[in-house]
């Protein structure tokens, strides 16, 4: 009966406007000046990034950046305090995180790897942050963007896995967040996959940030099909090095409670990938690999032609066929060639959205190229 309570409050305060809904407050750490672990060079820019999408949908937000382990619990108590009795909670981390002893860990900047007892002794469990959440507000959410691989061993360096530096904590410390503390209104989501990393990015933010800032108030959409927009959007940018983990049974919880026009084509397609079963998840990853061509172009043409009914064999040379058509088209576009400035931008927008699945989408810049290029126009 209380869970059943907790996901009637939280559709019903997360459905409301901003101005109309009751106290909403978020806790934002970002941590990438690490002492003992790899720095990041991202964390700070996700913490902003974040901060902005939750101010829009009406957040008091509280960003702490570089903390130590005693700044993280300070900052977590009071913001335990701002919480109490709000209709909804945010804390988001984007750092280092790993499974010390069979508890999830977030690491403060000064975190300390020399031993497994001091390493314990310097992280801050997620334990005692839903604690505080579940404590402060009626329901919450949690989100982590840090790896959940093994952070002891080997990992590529542009992660947020850890590399450790003491040699004797290895054998003893378990790297995959996998074990998720249990808690009446709260809601966890990771960044990756159990076992997984989670790359830092290689521009401003993190992947998996900036697609929650770019979805997070999308008009009409309850939060788990948000987080499915999230999930799809990194594992098809990143050609499926990285998959998000969306926590199953997610109620019907608005962030904006704006009735939603018709979604872009973009996120029609994500949303549509986010029901695709793993098999027919492999066989696309195949071909895609095999002839080199962004995922959301098969995807696309998978669920546009409804090749899911397909037998298998009939299905993989579909997807060749589809796969052949848009490397043949690349190609084509390739070799046009226009003094415009115009001409070139809208090509290159429209091979942009190509390779996101928007076929509509690609097909309006190229008619727009071709109507000021005769070039363009005889070649479309």
């Amino acid at each position: 009966m209380a869970r059943f309570l907790a996901v009637l409050v939280l559709l019903f305060a997360f459905a409301l406007p901003a101005s109309a809904a009751g106290k909403r407050v978020a806790l934002i750490f970002a941590n990438n000046d690490y002492v003992a672990l790899r720095p990041l060079k991202n964390a700070e820019n996700d913490g902003d990034a974040l901060k902005k999408a939750l101010k829009a949908l009406g957040f008091k937000v509280q960003v702490e950046e570089n903390n130590t382990l005693e700044e993280m619990r300070g900052a977590l108590q009071e913001f335990r305090r701002d919480a109490m009795g709000a209709e909804a909670a945010v804390v988001f981390f984007a750092g280092h995180g790993a499974e010390v002893a069979g508890d999830n860990v977030l690491m403060p900047v000064d975190a300390d790897t020399a031993s497994l007892q001091r390493l314990a002794e310097t992280t801050l469990p997620l334990d005692e942050v839903s604690a505080a959440l579940a404590a402060a507000s009626k329901v919450g959410l949690i989100i982590i963007d840090a790896c959940r691989n093994d952070p002891f061993g080997g990992a590529r360096g542009d992660g947020r896995a850890v590399i450790i530096l003491g040699s004797d904590v290895a054998e003893s410390v378990k790297g995959p967040m996998t074990k998720v503390p249990r808690a009446d209104g709260i809601v966890f989501a990771f960044s990756t996959a159990a076992g997984e990393t989670a790359s830092d990015g290689t521009g401003g933010n993190s992947p998996y940030s900036a697609a929650l800032a770019k979805y997070l108030a999308t008009p009409g959409l309850e939060l788990g099909s948000v987080l499915n927009l999230v999930q799809q959007e990194v594992y098809d940018l990143s050609g499926n090095t990285q998959l998000p983990y969306n926590i199953d049974g997610l109620p019907d919880l608005f962030f904006a409670g704006e009735t939603r026009d018709a979604l872009p084509e973009r996120e029609r397609l994500l949303l549509a990938m986010a029901e695709l079963t793993e098999d027919l998840r492999t066989e696309v990853e195949a071909v895609a690999r095999e002839k080199n061509v962004p995922l959301a172009t098969l995807f696309g043409a998978l669920i546009s032609n409804d090749l899911g009914k397909l037998s298998r064999e009939e299905r993989g040379a579909k997807l060749a066929e589809s796969a052949s058509a848009f490397v043949k088209l690349r190609e084509e576009m390739a070799r046009l060639s226009s003094s415009d400035p115009q001409v070139t931008a809208l090509r290159a927008e429209a091979e942009k959205q190509l390779a996101l699945g928007a076929f509509d989408a690609a097909r309006v810049k190229y008619e727009a190229a071709a109507a000021i290029d005769s070039v363009s126009r005889k070649s479309l």
